[in-house]
């Protein structure tokens, strides 16, 4: 693996540590967690309340401050970095499929980013946005999380099961 995937994929992590961090320290509010860490969605009633809860505590500017410049520049990190393992580590498999392959971390990148928009655009209106645009983010949320782990898999198959020369590693 290079030095520039090793550099990445070690600000990826920090940067990984400290959204977590700022997200449980400063922007948790009443129980609910940072819109980013729902796995599978969250409902329009418990936006709603994270979002006036947010707005009380005063941390609204941070959230779309800090952390969303942190939560757009670690997802390019990370897709740069899984692309990077992806094509570097399965140099065994045909051009094209290593190709496709290694394209899979785009629509992860495509996902958060969205996500990212679509929660500014809630944490903008408050309390008061649309179920839609909540029900919209939540989607994105639980997309990218699937393209995420897909990613990750197809990195780690990459790594580990791709023939080379002949034989598995």
């Amino acid at each position: 693996m290079s030095r520039v995937l090793k550099i990445t994929g070690g600000l990826s992590a920090a940067l990984f540590v400290f959204l977590v961090v700022l997200g449980k320290g400063w922007l948790e509010q009443g129980g609910f967690a940072v819109f980013d860490a729902h796995f599978g969605g969250y409902s329009v009633e418990g936006a709603r309340e994270y979002l006036a809860e947010l707005a009380q505590a005063g941390r609204t500017d941070l959230y779309l401050g800090v952390f969303r410049w942190v939560d757009t520049v670690f997802p390019l990190l990370l897709s740069f970095t899984l692309a990077g393992v992806i094509w570097t580590q399965a140099w065994g498999m045909p051009i094209a499929v290593r190709g496709l392959v290694a394209l899979t971390p785009c629509f992860y990148l495509g996902l958060d980013l969205a996500e990212n928009a679509a929660v500014a655009h809630m944490l903008q209106f408050g309390p008061q946005v649309s179920a839609g645009a909540i029900l919209q983010a939540s989607a994105y949320t639980v997309a990218k999380w699937i393209c995420l782990a897909l990613a990750m898999l197809l990195a780690v198959w990459a790594w580990r099961l791709s023939p080379r020369n002949g034989t598995s590693s």
